[in-house]
């Protein structure tokens, strides 16, 4: 009886360190970071962010991106291909993978503009996608549909299920309203 007593308390109190140890969660905050992603030695990727909240915990651990997320993607010779911006993001670490939220556009150096409220970049397999609402813009048309893939520098995309298209007039040619690569402050230039 007294072993059998000893063994319940002995996993009662495993199980109880266990639940504390998996809710524990420690917040660290950043001020105006920028982060560098890499694949094979190559610089891929430059992420800034105004303020980035790092939570960590045993099960979920994930940084938050409360006041939006530019994303440049750059080619193999390290020139801006294409970029990304939102109002929000979360970046789950262990999963390789980026979800940004509200006000999404990515321009790609082709004047291809994509606009939707949700987009996910997968570092690993390095792609975006969504199932949300897009509207795309190129120097041909403007293209509508739910759903959409791509690589990550919005070169080869596809959207899932096309809702509209409006093919623009040969004499309508409308440069980007916006430059792939905008003017920063400070001495770094991207």
């Amino acid at each position: 009886m007294v072993m059998g007593m000893w063994g319940c308390s002995d996993i009662q109190t495993n199980n109880y360190r266990s639940k504390k140890t998996d809710s524990v969660v420690t917040k660290e905050t950043a001020e105006n970071v920028t982060i560098e992603y890499t694949d094979s030695g190559l610089l891929k990727a430059i992420i800034h962010s105004p303020v980035m909240v790092g939570v960590k915990n045993v099960q979920n651990p994930y940084i938050e991106m409360p006041k939006g997320i530019r994303a440049d993607f750059l080619d193999e010779k390290g020139n801006v291909e294409s970029y990304l911006v939102s109002e929000y993001g979360i970046s789950y670490t262990e999963k390789k993978r980026i979800v940004v939220r509200r006000n999404v556009r990515v321009l790609n150096i082709k004047c291809e503009k994509l606009e939707t409220e949700e987009l996910v970049w997968d570092q690993a397999k390095g792609k975006i996608y969504t199932d949300k609402f897009v509207k795309i813009t190129t120097p041909e048309q403007i293209i509508t549909g739910e759903g959409m893939e791509s690589d990550q520098s919005f070169s080869n995309w596809e959207i899932l299920n096309v809702n509209g298209s409006i093919n623009r007039k040969k004499n309508d040619t409308i440069p980007c309203d916006e430059p792939v690569v905008p003017r920063r402050s400070g001495n770094r230039r991207h």
